[in-house]
């Protein structure tokens, strides 16, 4: 015989009917439906109340607007009437008849002054000079027409 050991045969595992068994986790909890539910409902109603506060809003500021277009309205109609009276007063057909009234006289003749000239325009005595020898002065160096100096 040889010096070599003989072989044996190898020893194979033994395979069974049964499968092998692992470690298997537990399957996570279905979430529930209801937080995004009350989330969709709260959004829907939050939604619901601010259109009706802004409606709401916008009605009192309808009214407010409608109520000063009124007052407008009334008192552009007021100064209308008033323009109208002014401009009526100020006519020289009323003015006329309110001095007239109070006892007023027409003016018999008109003069102007000129300042920078130095004389009185209008009336009998045309061009008269009415500056004092010392130049212009003011008033105090006037001599007027008919007047006692």
């Amino acid at each position: 015989m040889s010096a070599m050991p003989a072989r044996t045969a190898a020893v194979e595992p033994r395979r069974s009917w049964r499968p092998r068994l692992q470690v298997v986790r537990s399957p996570a909890p279905a979430r529930s439906l209801v937080p995004y539910l009350v989330l969709c409902a709260t959004i829907l109603l939050g939604s619901l109340v601010a259109a009706l506060i802004i409606n709401t809003k916008m009605a009192v500021d309808a009214y407010a607007i409608h109520d000063s277009q009124r007052t407008l309205n009334r008192l552009l109609e007021t100064e209308t009437s008033l323009v109208q009276e002014v401009e009526e007063a100020g006519s020289p057909a009323s003015l006329q008849r309110r001095a007239e009234a109070l006892g007023m006289v027409p003016a018999e003749r008109v003069d102007f002054i000129v300042l920078q000239e130095g004389r009185i325009l209008g009336g009998g005595e045309e061009g008269v000079a009415v500056a004092s020898s010392a130049g212009r002065a003011g008033w105090a160096g006037l001599r007027w027409p008919g007047w006692a100096q």
